[in-house]
């Protein structure tokens, strides 16, 4: 240890310099010094306690001239030092000391071995402490080397569980990159399979046309069939052309352009080429896994390509769950009007339930082992209709708490619901990212990207709306990282925007695989707003008013009864009630799916409180519901009503009563659940 001051050093100079001599000696030499003291102070010790060190005299004792007395009375000779003798004899208590005999000194050097002794038991203990000191602080040494062996391990063992940790991510994400290519190439070779097939028909419709023009002309002369063929056009062209008018300039378009300036819309492949873009990009959203975040102004198509989405997800996947989220009352084909919420911004937290039933299914899914496949034909997609106006409303600060927690569970859907096909469809009007719960810079990565643009022109000449979303979404780098996507992406968007006005049809730009540009189909886009089917109110009168208003509008048949209401059954039902195996008749009344007709028409007499009374007593009594729609159909059957189709009819009648009278007791029961499920899915 080095001295702490002057004055330390200084003692450990004057009192340790031995010791500090005998430090700097090796382990062996210690040991050997200390060995060495050892045995001489044994040695030592031995010889030291052996013999005498002085010579002894025996003495007699002389009383009154008798004869001498030179032991005790216990016969003890008197044998003493000569220096005891002396002083014995001087203090002149026996009368008269005789020396009798000196005896010498067995050990003269006996304070020489006690010296030996002590001193070598000194240097013993001394090298002994030097050995003891040392071992206490090379001990103290091996703890810190320990545990510094130990922490480097635990670090090693970390650092090779985060590398493995590491290395699974990277391969599954190249495994969910390899699928989304495989399923974007599927969806290419099957958009192009069909379109062979197309042309593939016609070519055949038009073989087929040559050889019947071929055979009807047959043994005619030139001019017969040049007679023929003018007859022909005459009836695929049944007007006269007058004046300078052509066939010609009758179908040049540039006529149609309103500005002087602007250029006739001319034959362009490349037109041919946007088109079959936007068919691809709309039929690869349903080949995703990943969430959908669709930008755009208002009626740019939005809606439209919404539902050519939720058309195709619940055609090719029955067995799917689709909810949905909107500002208003509309159409959304294929879905339940229960999986419907409308959102009330007076309590935000219950109108974005079905937010957090997405996510607990995710999360159940995550919970069990199980790989993409197992989801495929089962996905689980939440649509978020018109999210600008519902973001604006969440993220106010009396909301503050509520976002935060509907953001967190956005984003592990964005993020990790792709693994387990769930998933949300975003239709906004501005490219927010930071809307869809996804803060990372990586966002290509985890949404589908969409954006729609179009500039309408009004019958009186105005216009609206615009192409911003998609020139945001170009000039974002985060989106299109590389120079030469965004330049190539803008030279397509400029040559496609008067096309765009001109025909009143929007552009399409896509993020997913290869980013493109594509010229949507066209849309109709003064069609007078028909969703608004649903009021606010969820009333049994305003359902009621509903099914009578439609009734009324598109099914009312009057008095007259349809012929087939009793020919329907199967004749092996005795009780008259159509199978479910088998084929059901046709049930299309003035081109309209049947729904429920006027109560009044269908059973005169019987209230339909009255029969949902019967209803709710045999559903509590366990009876399945095919035979609680056997008893409903023969109560109508007594009172003559004209459904068409017992079994389809039945369930629909049955659904009505439960939806408009139930307070929610005969919907809770299993039996009734099961029913109400396969019957949404039905529709």
């Amino acid at each position: 240890m080095p001295p702490l001051t002057e004055k330390h050093a200084q003692l450990l100079k004057s009192n340790r310099a031995l010791l500090l001599t005998f430090e700097r000696l090796p382990i062996a030499g210690k040991l050997s010094a200390v060995a060495l003291a050892l045995l001489l102070g044994i040695y030592g010790g031995i010889n030291a306690i052996q013999g005498t060190a002085s010579n002894r005299v025996q003495l007699c004792i002389r009383n009154n001239k008798q004869a001498l007395q030179c032991a005790d009375k216990a016969g003890k000779p008197y044998i003493m030092t000569e220096y005891h003798a002396q002083q014995w004899k001087a203090s002149g208590i026996p009368r008269e000391v005789v020396f009798k005999d000196t005896i010498p000194a067995t050990n003269p050097h006996k304070a020489l071995w006690m010296a030996l002794a002590a001193g070598s038991f000194g240097v013993a203990g001394v090298g002994l402490r030097s050995l003891q000191n040392s071992e206490r602080q090379l001990a103290n040494y091996e703890a810190i080397a320990e545990k510094r062996d130990l922490a480097k391990g635990q670090l090693n063992a970390r650092t090779e569980l985060l590398e493995d940790y590491r290395s699974m991510a990277v391969k599954e994400v190249q495994v969910q990159g390899d699928l989304e290519a495989a399923a974007n190439d599927c969806a290419v070779i099957l958009k192009q399979c069909e379109v062979l097939g197309e042309a593939d028909i016609r070519i055949a419709q038009l073989d087929a046309e040559e050889a019947v023009f071929e055979a009807e002309v047959a043994g005619l002369s030139d001019d017969k069939k040049q007679e023929y063929m003018e007859f022909l056009r005459k009836q695929k062209t049944p007007f006269l052309l007058t004046g300078t008018q052509t066939l010609d300039s009758i179908s040049y378009p540039g006529d149609k352009v309103e500005s002087a300036t602007a250029p006739a819309i001319e034959a362009n492949p490349s037109l041919q080429i946007a088109r079959q873009i936007a068919a691809k990009i709309l039929n690869s959203l349903v080949a995703i896994n990943t969430s959908i975040f669709l930008a755009g102004p208002t009626r740019c198509g939005k809606t439209h390509t919404l539902h050519k989405w939720l058309g195709e997800v619940t055609t090719q996947f029955p067995e799917g769950e689709i909810y949905v989220i909107a500002q208003k009352y509309e159409d959304f084909p294929g879905v339940p009007r229960e999986r419907i919420m409308i959102f009330d911004p007076a309590f935000p937290e219950e109108a974005m339930r079905f937010l957090d039933v997405v996510y607990e299914k995710l999360q159940a899914r995550k919970s069990q082992p199980a790989t993409e496949e197992t989801y495929q034909n089962y996905p689980i997609k939440l649509i978020l209709e018109d999210w600008f106006a519902t973001h604006q409303c969440l993220v106010q600060k009396r909301n503050a708490q509520l976002w935060e927690d509907k953001a967190s569970k956005l984003g592990s859907i964005a993020t990790v619901g792709g693994q387990y096909n769930v998933g949300y469809f975003i239709c906004t009007q501005t490219f927010n990212l930071a809307s869809s719960g996804v803060a990372d810079s990586n966002i290509r990565l985890n949404l589908a990207l969409i954006a729609q643009g179009l500039v309408r022109t009004k019958a009186n000449g105005e216009q609206q709306g615009s192409y911003g979303v998609i020139e945001q979404m170009l000039n974002n780098q985060k989106v299109f990282a590389g120079k030469s996507d965004r330049d190539r992406l803008t030279s397509d968007l400029s040559q496609l925007i008067p096309i765009s006005m001109t025909e009143q049809t929007p552009i399409i730009l896509s993020t997913i695989g290869n980013p493109e540009l594509g010229l949507m189909p066209r849309i109709e886009i003064n069609k007078p707003p028909s969703n608004e089917v649903f009021s606010n109110n969820n009333s049994t009168d305003s359902t009621s008013d509903y099914f009578n208003r439609v009734y009324k509008m598109e099914f009312d048949l009057g008095d007259k009864k349809l012929s087939d209401s009793q020919a329907d059954s199967s004749p092996s039902d005795s009780n008259g009630i159509q199978s479910d195996d088998s084929e059901p008749l046709s049930d299309k009344v003035s081109g309209f799916i049947w729904t429920v007709r006027a109560f009044g028409q269908m059973y005169p007499n019987v209230a339909p409180e009255q029969l949902f009374q019967s209803v709710s007593e045999a559903a509590r009594q366990g009876q399945k519901p095919r035979d609680i729609i056997r008893s409903i159909l023969k109560c109508g059957e007594k009172n003559g009503h004209p459904t068409r189709s017992y079994t389809q009819h039945g369930k629909t009648l049955l659904r009505w009563l439960i939806e408009n009278y139930d307070d929610g007791e005969i919907s809770q029961l299993p039996k009734i659940q099961e029913f109400l499920r396969s019957s949404n899915d039905a529709q």
